[in-house]
């Protein structure tokens, strides 16, 4: 513990996301001056529900992702904030024609799917790709709904598609130990019909947040810490939470002096960071998904060529046909360099080979660019090859008892989700009480 840090200076947190803001509840709360520095004009980080029309779209985070005992699902609650079920266990699945999985072809499916997620927990490889070849094209195959070479490769796009959402990577650079830090909590999936930005604006309340301060410098001495803005502005504070998405550490947006400590960088730079994008698209007639459109939320897959393919139908939330098509690792770095039109082309051309009615293009589409953004260079982290609990640890720890980091990243059990950057950010709060 440092005796001589000035208690009374600020609390300064970088980025005004939900690690942020929660970390700034949790100080305030205890007593301790903070100010939050935001180099956007809004708060909210990856936390981005946007009005367009007379729609609210989450161009950013969308899911709780299990509310029980979750502290987020906790905060909607304790604010009456609205939500509505998008499970994804509730998929259909169809084939390249576009014929609808027979209910046989569906069991005989996910029944595979659950044998390779048991046996990966047992493989020696380190990439999930060498792990997953090896379990499927090592299996016997007793069905006789699909054929054996069909099946296989049904399977291996199915698995390279889990790469890309939740992991927002590809197999070949995704931990074959994947499953140990999926993260989510039990309980219903729920999404905001009025965006998600309600949560952090709850817990943002009366905290001192100045926007438009992009910091480029951070000093940190024995009993202060110093920080400059772009525009040479100087803060002086007791302590600093760095609570950046790991992009930014990645490219040395901020520079520190001293310089991190070698393990720092480390693991700054062997977590793994992806861009994952929304495709939000309105049409003039529904896409028949299995089910009547407006009778409930849908999730389904289909197949083009050798890539899986998933289509959120959310026309019981907007009223009208209305889809979202989610996009990680090498089809997200696409769409982060491409126009609305390019994206609109590939979505397009795929979906009218696969279902019946489709225009040529989209009434509206929403496109996200998560990996273009200067201000978190893509979407959250994901265990890459070689992945350990050790590069974790090394953000859990302060240096020199001042300078903290928080964020998604910094989460053992939950990295890449909105639960896990809030815990990150009370945590950090924690030893900041205890210094």
């Amino acid at each position: 513990m440092q005796n001589n840090i000035d208690s009374t200076l600020p609390v300064f947190i970088i980025g005004a996301g939900i690690a942020g803001v929660a970390c700034a509840r949790k100080l305030q709360e205890n007593g301790r001056k903070v100010i939050i520095l935001e180099a956007k004009s809004s708060i909210g980080g990856r936390i981005n529900s946007r009005k367009i029309d007379s729609d609210i779209f989450d161009l950013g985070a969308s899911w709780i992702h299990g509310i029980d005992n979750n502290p987020i699902w906790s905060i909607t609650q304790e604010n009456n904030i609205e939500t509505t079920t998008l499970n994804y266990g509730n998929s259909h699945y169809f084939h390249k024609n576009g014929k609808l999985f027979s209910e046989k072809e569906v069991q005989e499916f996910e029944s595979y799917v659950e044998k390779i997620e048991k046996l990966l927990y047992q493989t020696k490889k380190t990439s999930a790709l060498d792990a997953i070849k090896e379990i499927i094209f090592s299996l016997s195959y007793m069905g006789n709904t699909f054929s054996e070479d069909y099946l296989k490769k049904l399977l291996l796009s199915f698995f390279e598609r889990i790469a890309n959402d939740p992991f927002a990577t590809e197999l070949d650079l995704l931990s074959s130990k994947y499953q140990n830090y999926e993260g989510y909590f039990q309980g219903d999936e729920v999404i905001f019909p009025k965006g998600y930005y309600q949560v952090i604006e709850c817990i943002s309340k009366d905290i001192n947040i100045k926007l438009n301060i992009d910091v480029k410098k951070i000093i940190y001495d024995d009993d202060y810490i110093k920080v400059i803005d772009c525009s040479e502005n100087i803060y002086m504070g007791s302590h600093v939470v760095v609570t950046v998405p790991l992009g930014v550490l990645k490219r040395n947006n901020i520079e520190f002096y001293p310089p991190l400590p070698n393990e720092y960088i480390h693991s700054i730079q062997s977590i793994g960071f992806g861009s994952f994008n929304k495709v939000f698209f309105e049409l003039d007639q529904s896409i028949q998904l299995g089910l009547k459109t407006l009778e409930k939320n849908i999730s389904s897959f289909y197949w083009e060529d050798t890539d899986c393919f998933n289509i959120l139908d959310l026309s019981k939330m907007y009223q009208k046909p209305t889809y979202l098509m989610l996009f990680g690792g090498d089809k997200s770095n696409f769409i982060d360099s491409s126009t609305d039109r390019e994206v609109s082309d590939f979505i397009f051309n795929g979906l009218q080979k696969q279902f019946d009615g489709i225009s040529d293009k989209p009434k509206k589409i929403i496109v996200t660019r998560w990996g273009a953004d200067p201000y978190s260079y893509g979407s959250f982290s994901f265990p890459s090859l070689n992945h350990n609990d050790d590069l974790i640890k090394i953000l859990h720890k302060p240096i020199k008892e001042i300078l903290f980091f928080a964020g998604e990243h910094c989460s053992f059990k939950y990295a890449g989700t909105v639960h896990g950057a809030y815990l990150s950010g009370c945590e950090a709060a924690e030893k900041i009480k205890s210094t």
